[in-house]
């Protein structure tokens, strides 16, 4: 019974930590939000770096899950204005009849890394993400970009820490079976998406599997896509000048076509201090909390806690988010994202 018993938890493991298509497993989806959608890739004027740590199932002691991202993106051209750039036009020609720089001298692109690492001590993934996107005006106050992003990441079992109960590992097939043939996979993908976004709000779809490669895999791993695309959806209303309050959601289509879906609303307050929560339909919550420092430093606290039967073992999740702000020459806050 022990050995059949390891073995339906080894592969729970496998069926959960080898889906083809990364995403951040956060409670703060909107600060990764290049790891959902690569067309947020440059978003923000400025080069945004951002390190979050989340301990998942807290009551699970060593064996709860662990999460790390890594996010950088950043603009390689930047967006003509008239405040920085009208002075120094040597053609008037350039400026139209409404007094606004033409759209191609207004559009821009940029790019973006993003680092993952994934342990819930039988498992174990990394890789990692570099986005690519373009951003292009199509009226006075919004843009549309589009990005593609290019994933690699590696699935791997750590087989010291299975536990087989009283059958030995020298004398259990199924285990021996495991060392011989391996429980490692690799696999790259594709992925594009489409963002709306002016000042206030914004919009955007991705599609995840563009492209599905398995690079190298074992007869123990998983590999076919769990992921179909994404949706995003963001506001930004001013209560007063002081104020802000901004809803949000965003939702996970899986190949099935269901949605898991995460709705949200956060209050900033001078834009010195947020707080929020979010309702995730998997029956959990997430309470957020947040500052920002200055202009360059950010940081941000989430606990997420299950709203089901599954709260008496589990003791919440703890998330961390640290975020750098460099070049912004602007002096600007983060936008409604």
């Amino acid at each position: 019974m022990a050995v059949k018993f390891s073995a339906i938890v080894f592969m729970m493991c496998v069926l959960s930590g080898a889906r083809a298509q990364f995403v951040p497993n956060s409670s703060q989806m909107f600060q990764f939000a290049t790891g959902y959608n690569p067309a947020f890739t440059g978003i923000e004027p400025y080069a945004d770096v951002k390190l979050g740590y989340r301990y998942q199932w807290t009551g699970f002691g060593d064996a709860g899950p662990k999460f790390i991202n890594l996010s950088g993106s950043m603009r390689i051209t930047q967006p003509a204005d008239l405040i920085t750039h009208a002075p120094r036009m040597s053609n008037a020609a350039e400026l139209n009849k409404s007094g606004f720089i033409p759209a191609g001298k207004r559009a821009f692109h940029a790019v973006g890394i993003h680092v993952f690492n994934e342990s819930n001590n039988l498992l174990a993934r990394t890789g990692g993400i570099v986005n690519y996107a373009f951003h292009y005006p199509v009226s006075k106050n919004t843009r549309l970009s589009a990005g593609v992003g290019a994933v690699i990441e590696n699935t791997k079992l750590d087989f010291d820490k299975i536990r087989l109960g009283e059958t030995s590992k020298e004398n259990d097939p199924f285990y021996q079976y495991l060392v011989q043939t391996g429980a490692s996979h690799t696999n790259v993908s594709v992925r594009g998406g489409l963002l709306l976004y002016g000042k206030d709000f914004y919009f955007g779809v991705s599609y995840l599997p563009l492209v599905n490669k398995v690079v190298s895999t074992s007869e123990t791993s998983f590999s076919e896509a769990f992921y179909r695309g994404t949706v995003q959806a963001g506001v930004s209303f001013d209560m007063s000048p002081d104020f802000q309050l901004k809803p949000s959601v965003l939702a996970l289509m899986q190949m099935d076509n269901k949605f898991s879906i995460d709705y949200s609303v956060k209050a900033y307050i001078k834009e010195k201090a947020w707080f929020g929560v979010t309702y995730r339909d998997v029956k959990a919550s997430v309470f957020l909390l947040g500052f920002n420092v200055n202009r360059t430093f950010g940081a941000s606290y989430a606990y997420e806690m299950s709203m089901d039967g599954f709260k008496t073992f589990n003791d919440g999740s703890h998330e961390l988010v640290l975020s750098l702000r460099f070049n912004n020459f602007k002096q600007q806050m983060p936008s409604v994202w």
